[in-house]
């Protein structure tokens, strides 16, 4: 079998997208695949290169010169991009074509679009569909994306000869909403890095020192700060707990700022003076694991996720997690960690408080989640997607 992947996503800093396609193309190396072919636009890779340039680009990333005053990064240009619809189309036109041209080249190629958009091609294909957020929630996104995506998830539909969703909510929504063929899509779950498990304060130390962090004494967020995640919502509970907790144990809020994020980024300063919480922006993936196991709590109270892979690496990290009931997060943690409805604070204030207030609860919370964990992995991810990449190969 040889296989096509488009890698777009590879361009740092990764999101939960460009985190699966690294993932996915690592372990599809030791599978028994002929060919991995990757490519961005005209121009394509072997999956070694693919890796090993996205760990270059990354690296570049974390060491950047922090004026950003001028869009001069991958990133930064790819964002300005975004906000653009003609750049969408034209940019998506120029792609299309020279995957067209190079027809000859991948005819025996299965292609998987591992970032919702499908392009035109003429032999079997597959595409993932991570979530479907800019329908359900188009106030969270910038409104040109919404136009774009709104008018291209069709297209994917129709060309893909099988699609593969991270959860079986988005599932359900393909099948319900956009008359899918259940036996054309499947659910597979995501999985997290090895690199993820439980750490002793000694094993955490150096890394937690750089941050200023003491182990088993904050409250941790990561992900993208931006209304869709929660924020807000977890922003009230925190500030609620008794001041007693909130001072013994800060939120602390890893990721970079999202779409929409103004009036919550002013919030977070103002709450970094007045009440102690640290905000710490960029953090490098060799760091997240540490920080992740040195956590009392992790609280992720997003409002909708494709998935919602912060919340397993926390879990694999033996860290007792908060989520949102009612969402691909609950689906797959089974009961595994404590659940607050969409945008309730209080319900959440109540939760943190249990948590931070009973080290037996806590223990217990996480070694469930820990257990449930173990089930999950990139490895057990690719091998389900290889057979979906069988089930449509021709060869």
């Amino acid at each position: 079998m040889k296989l096509l992947i488009n890698i777009e996503s590879l361009i740092p800093p990764l999101t939960g997208i460009g985190n699966y396609t690294f993932n996915l193309i690592e372990q599809l190396q030791d599978e028994e695949i002929e060919t991995i072919e990757c490519f961005i636009g005209s121009t394509y890779y072997s999956a070694e290169q693919a890796l090993t340039n996205c760990i270059s680009a990354s690296t570049q990333y974390m060491h950047r010169d922090e004026d950003t005053t001028t869009p001069s990064t991958p990133s930064q240009l790819r964002a300005l991009l975004r906000s653009w619809t003609f750049a969408y189309r034209v940019r998506e036109m120029l792609r299309a074509t020279q995957l067209r041209m190079d027809a000859n080249r991948f005819r025996n190629h299965v292609y998987h679009e591992t970032n919702f958009m499908l392009k035109a091609y003429a032999s079997p294909s597959v595409a993932t569909i991570h979530d479907l957020s800019f329908i359900h929630y188009p106030q969270f996104h910038p409104q040109k994306r919404v136009e774009w995506l709104s008018a291209q998830l069709p297209k994917t539909l129709r060309r893909a000869d099988y699609l593969i969703t991270d959860s079986d909510i988005i599932r359900d929504e393909l099948i319900d909403d956009f008359g899918v063929s259940a036996d054309r899509v499947r659910t597979v779950y995501l999985g997290a890095s090895e690199t993820y498990r439980p750490q002793t304060a000694e094993q955490t130390r150096l890394t937690l020192e750089l941050y200023g962090l003491q182990h088993g004494r904050y409250i941790l967020f990561v992900g993208t700060l931006e209304p869709r995640k929660g924020v807000d919502t977890l922003l009230d509970a925190w500030c609620r707990l008794p001041p007693v907790l909130r001072k013994r144990y800060p939120l602390v809020l890893a990721g970079a700022p999202g779409w929409q994020n103004k009036d919550l980024g002013d919030r977070i300063k103002a709450l970094e003076v007045s009440h102690g919480l640290r905000q710490l922006r960029f953090v490098p993936g060799s760091d997240l694991p540490a920080l992740y196991a040195g956590a009392t709590v992790f609280a992720y109270p997003s409002l909708y996720e494709g998935f919602g892979l912060p919340v397993l690496e926390a879990m694999q990290c033996g860290v007792p997690v908060i989520c949102t009931a009612d969402t691909s997060m609950s689906e797959f943690t089974q009961g595994s960690t404590l659940l607050v409805e969409r945008g309730n604070d209080e319900q959440l204030t109540s939760q943190l408080t249990d948590l931070l207030s009973n080290e037996q609860l806590r223990q217990s919370v996480a070694d469930t989640g820990l257990l449930r964990s173990s089930i999950f992995s990139w490895k057990r991810c690719a091998q389900e997607t290889l057979e979906i990449y069988r089930k449509v190969s021709p060869h």
